[in-house]
């Protein structure tokens, strides 16, 4: 049984690893810290919209029905990042959450960040900037179709060093808790082609696989892939 946990009244803000990344302490407020078992869901679709979701540790995947009502997994959210913006029009959460290994996330009440906002000019420069963020990573996921596979899964990997190294991890070294099914799922590939580019990439030397651990070795030839023609072939 997966058992979800809350906190005491005192979450201690002071000593969280991603305070910086989060909008809590800049709007005076103390998110609730919740504890999620691996496969526990965080919110569902459809479910009424009240919390805003900072990762503190671990990594989640976000997914919804596509056109064809077939479940698509959108983004891998780990340490730092902010969760639940798609249901602020709404008001009802348009993707479901899901917890990949065992996480942590301070829920911050957006009636309390909303009333914050209007009298905290820096704290609505972050807020608008990671509404920014959650455009562009929609934006990523209809642009990455027309990729060579190869550049698809380099461009997974980069992003997530990015957002690891933004939320105070090593940009290097990369915990995948998510299968490669899902991995395929994200980036419009078979599981069989996603493990052809890793074996691919490791035989060249552009990354180090131990298990669910990977390694960047050659960040330039991965960021190269992404370039108008870049493709990794098999004898790279």
């Amino acid at each position: 049984m997966h058992i979800l946990t809350l906190d005491g009244p005192e979450p201690r803000c002071h000593d969280c690893p991603v305070r910086a990344a989060c909008l809590a302490p800049q709007a005076g407020l103390c998110g609730c810290r919740r504890s999620l078992d691996c496969d526990r869901p965080l919110f569902g679709r459809g479910q009424p919209f009240a919390f805003l979701y900072t990762v503190r540790s671990g990594r989640l995947k976000l997914w919804r029905p596509d056109h064809r009502g077939r479940p698509l997994v959108t983004t891998f959210p780990a340490a730092g990042d902010l969760l639940g913006l798609d249901a602020i029009g709404a008001g009802r959460h348009a993707c479901s959450a899901v917890a990949l290994e065992p996480s942590e996330v301070c829920e911050i009440p957006y009636a309390g960040l909303q009333a914050a906002l209007p009298g905290a000019p820096r704290l609505m420069r972050r807020f608008h900037a990671a509404l920014s963020e959650e455009i562009v990573r929609e934006q990523a996921v209809l642009l990455q179709a027309g990729r060579p596979a190869g550049a698809r899964l380099a461009g997974l990997l980069l992003d997530l060093s990015a957002r690891q190294a933004a939320g105070g991890g090593d940009a290097d070294r990369l915990r995948l808790p998510m299968s490669r099914a899902d991995i395929g799922n994200h980036l419009g590939l078979t599981i069989e082609s996603v493990s052809r580019q890793l074996g691919r990439m490791r035989t060249a030397g552009w990354i180090a696989v131990d298990g669910r651990d990977l390694t960047l070795l050659r960040r330039d030839r991965l960021q190269a892939l992404l370039a108008p023609g870049g493709e990794l072939h098999s004898s790279a």
